[in-house]
């Protein structure tokens, strides 16, 4: 009731226009709050299988017309994150192009040859393989270009499915740590607080390392008597047999290595890394078309709505903080010591347990502007984004990949219960964001 008496106090003195009348500020909140948990509620449901873009678009839409927010703000809050839009586009493309190279198959064959008949290297490989994919490629690439083929080849080894279920959702998101490119939430982040390619990754490589170790630990615990000792793999391709073209394959992973040097080496002449990004697309697009591996129309296949879904999302989170409540978060922030460990943690499992009511992306908007109205240390910026990307493991709904990798995995006749992944989640989350936020600040403690 004090949090919601100090919003209703911000408001006494505002009252915008609602058609010739005056809105009072507790209706202001109590529509502001209507909107926004409809909005979250919907996306959770997916009724009638409708895309999540629909709801955001209408919530941010109901607000403007609400005058909740403002047009000079809407369009503000879309500018102040056009970069990483623009990365996501070019991403979205990348994945796509790759993906007709047919690498994915390829990697999960390699993945399960290499383990000799040994279940547990299976296991290791599978995870590795998601962690690389996630790092270069984006979290929601590991998502739904791997997760359909890890779950189609334990069907044909016929292995359990359910352990790389849960694989494919924890590799993705603990993944995402270490480059600005592997998540939505990063890319954000590193925008916002201008931190080079280079300089998030020196920093977030220690804390990334040591995620996907505990992360691992974890998964193979919690499997140890699901997984089986060894598996036939006789039955098992070439990986070469699954490549439709060579030449373009090559070119594919020739182009990968070029696109991951030039994210470090774009900042040193004034470059946007996305620019390499979509350099590595026009390369891949040419060199497709030669081969006839893509052709023109592919352009359609490409997932259009994630823009309007994350346009939408920024406006109806511009509503939720117009409520007041960065202002109040932002001073509970700033009564503790500037990157203590206290502030560390405190950041980071505010904006984990956000994520898990409202899903990461919306928890990270509002947790960036927190983070800039009170001016956070760096340590206590990047721990926020832990909180986003490891915290969110909890429920099914608090990330975008993880709702993918479980929507994938029932439509593979695998009957994954939210109840036991969020009884999963609640004790393997909390551990997993503890031991990298402590990397975190220990990394910090190292190299002021």
């Amino acid at each position: 009731m004090g949090l919601l008496s100090c919003i209703i106090g911000n408001f006494t003195t505002f009252s915008p226009d609602f058609y010739g009348s005056r809105m009072t500020g507790t209706a202001h909140i109590g529509i502001t709050l209507a909107i926004f948990t409809g909005m979250l509620v919907l996306m959770v449901l997916h009724p009638r299988r409708w895309n999540d873009a629909w709801w955001t678009t209408l919530a941010a839409a109901a607000m403007l017309t609400l005058g909740l927010v403002t047009p000079h703000e809407a369009l503000a809050s879309i500018l102040a994150g056009k970069n990483a839009l623009l990365f996501l586009l070019s991403l979205l493309a990348l994945s796509m192009l790759v993906g007709r190279s047919g690498f994915f198959d390829w990697a999960a064959i390699h993945c399960a040859r290499t383990a000799k008949g040994d279940a547990n290297k299976l296991y290791r490989n599978a995870f590795l393989a998601g962690a690389v994919i996630t790092a270069i490629l984006s979290l929601d690439t590991t998502a739904v270009m791997l997760t359909p083929v890890l779950l189609a080849l334990t069907k044909r080894l016929k292995i359990p499915t359910a352990p790389y279920v849960i694989l494919c959702a924890f590799a993705a998101n603990v993944g995402s740590l270490m480059l600005p490119i592997s998540n939505l939430t990063n890319l954000l982040f590193a925008d916002t607080f201008r931190q080079t390619f280079e300089a998030f990754a020196a920093r977030m490589i220690m804390p990334q390392l040591v995620a996907l170790a505990s992360t691992f630990a974890v998964l193979r615990w919690r499997f140890r008597r699901d997984l089986p000792s060894s598996f036939d793999n006789k039955s098992l391709p070439d990986p070469d047999s699954v490549v439709p073209n060579r030449f373009y394959f090559m070119v594919c992973m020739t182009t990968l290595v070029a696109v991951l040097s030039g994210y470090f080496l774009a900042p040193l002449v004034n470059i946007e890394p996305y620019v390499c990004a979509f350099a590595a697309c026009g390369v891949l697009l040419i060199a497709g078309m030669a081969t006839g591996r893509v052709q023109i129309r592919i352009a359609k296949e490409l997932s259009w709505e994630v823009f309007p879904f994350v346009i939408g999302l920024f406006v109806a989170v511009q509503g939720l903080e117009n409520l007041g409540i960065v202002g109040i978060a932002s001073g509970w922030l700033v009564q503790m010591r500037t990157g203590s460990l206290q502030m560390l943690f405190a950041s980071g499992f505010a904006t984990a347990v956000a994520s898990n009511l409202m899903n990461n992306l919306p928890a990270a908007l509002i947790a960036r502007s927190v983070l800039l109205h009170s001016h956070a240390h760096l340590g206590t910026v990047l721990a926020s984004l832990i909180g986003a990307d490891v915290g969110s493991m909890v429920t099914p709904f608090g990330s975008l990949a993880t709702m993918l990798v479980l929507s994938f995995a029932r439509r593979n006749g695998e009957d994954m219960r939210n109840r036991d992944y969020v009884i999963f989640g609640l004790w393997a989350t909390p551990f997993i964001a503890a031991m990298t936020i402590l990397t975190l600040a220990f990394s910090f403690f190292l190299v002021r």
